[in-house]
């Protein structure tokens, strides 16, 4: 038995993280103009698979100055890290971020003794003991957003004027992933526009606020507040590109080469089949090689590896599938002829697609090609194109991508007969 380093089921450590330099340098700028006293905030956006999370965990160990910034500085921000979820609110959203406070705090001694006042307040504080759901009436989320920036203004002086500069805070960092979670009756828009508004007007500038999420955070945001938007930059997440996913592998292999036994190679074309099948998607370039990497049993990852961990009942496409997938290609589509105009739409990944194009490219009769296409988009796995009738598109990249792994597989499946005796 070996240790497999590839993490498909979760936030990727940060040995294993890679590429994302744009996006690191604007978040690290973010930082130090916060650190200076004009915060600039952000929103991670993107859709599932493409690393938002484990991006924003190597931010979180940035800003605390656990990971040096690519510049080599060493921030010395405390970090609230919370997750939304589904049906949160407003209220519940200020205590998460106070339970948050309380617990940094506690394991900032120097702080806890010296913001004597903010750590009482906080120990004390009301808003960490009720149950919003059942007594609406006793929260006002105005006024505990008000007491919230207090706290945190409190702390910022404190540390500025009684720390030496060794110890001084550089500010604090609020990282909120799934943010996109809650829906607009949560108020997020309003929260963090009125929270930052306050913060500016008790003169703490040393607060800075990064938001992670699919696409709809932003006119989730918009809904709750019109203005809401214009507190962030935005840093949308694209695929990364075939050299990054390669740099991914081999970083994985050298963690596992740490604590195995013999060191485990990959040959180039194993490397460049999983950068090829995962496209640049951050979770699936994990689990392709994750799946690879479990095949092998010479030490040295070979294509057939590569193509037997991403093929075979149960591999690399099939947990995919699972995870992401499967409601959409199977469940949910029970004729052959639909999939056919799923494969054909590939060809454009998430692009729109004209009529025409699908109906060549799908090969089928044209009763057959309306009948699916008006099927599809009843069950909101395609998206018509609004403002030009009789253009679909996939609803995400990702989903194109899987796809075209199973045409893959489905294209490698009489070469693998051949091969069996």
């Amino acid at each position: 038995m070996k240790f497999n380093p590839f993490r498909p089921n979760g936030i990727v450590t940060p040995g294993l993280f890679s590429g994302r330099y744009d996006e690191l340098r604007s978040i690290e700028q973010s930082l130090v103009q916060t650190r200076s006293g004009n915060p600039k905030h952000f929103i991670i956006e993107g859709e599932r698979g493409i690393g938002k999370s484990s991006l924003i965990y190597y931010v979180q160990l940035v800003g605390s100055g656990a990971l040096e910034a690519m510049d080599g500085t060493k921030f010395k921000f405390l970090v609230l890290s919370i997750e939304l979820n589904d049906g949160i609110t407003c209220q519940e959203i200020i205590k998460k971020i106070g339970l948050e406070l309380k617990r940094q705090l506690h394991q900032r001694r120097d702080l806890t003794t010296l913001a004597k006042e903010a750590w009482d307040f906080i120990s004390n504080w009301s808003v960490l003991s009720v149950e919003y759901k059942k007594d609406t009436a006793a929260a006002d989320p105005t006024e505990i957003m008000e007491d919230l920036a207090r706290a945190m203004s409190n702390i910022i002086k404190t540390s500025a004027q009684k720390l030496d500069v060794t110890r001084q805070l550089d500010g604090i960092l609020i990282l909120i992933d799934e943010a996109d979670k809650p829906n607009e009756s949560a108020r997020l828009g309003e929260f963090v526009k009125l929270f930052t508004e306050r913060l500016t007007k008790l003169g703490c500038e040393q607060v800075c606020l990064g938001l992670s999420g699919l696409p709809i955070l932003i006119p989730r945001l918009r809904a709750s507040h019109e203005s809401a938007p214009r507190v962030f930059g935005t840093l949308s997440l694209q695929t990364m590109g075939h050299d990054d996913c390669k740099a991914v592998i081999d970083r994985g292999l050298r963690i596992g080469n740490e604590q195995n036994d013999n060191p485990i190679t990959i040959s180039e074309d194993a490397k460049t089949l999983i950068a090829r099948l995962s496209d640049g998607y951050p979770h699936f370039i994990q689990q392709f090689a994750y799946s690879a990497f479990d095949e092998d049993t010479d030490n040295e990852i070979s294509i057939e590896d590569a193509e037997r961990g991403a093929f075979k009942n149960n591999g690399a496409l099939d947990q995919l599938g699972k995870r992401y997938f499967d409601d959409m290609y199977y469940m949910k589509v029970w004729s052959d002829d639909y999939r056919k105009v799923l494969h054909a739409m590939t060809e454009h990944l998430d692009g729109w697609v004209s009529r025409a194009d699908i109906m060549k490219g799908a090969r089928i009769r044209e009763s057959q090609i309306n009948n699916a296409l008006n099927a599809l988009k009843a069950r909101n796995i395609i998206i018509a194109n609004p403002q030009n009738k009789g253009q679909y598109r996939l609803p995400t990249k990702s989903f194109a991508v899987w796809i075209r792994g199973i045409e893959a597989k489905r294209l490698a499946a009489p070469r693998d007969a051949e091969q069996t005796p």
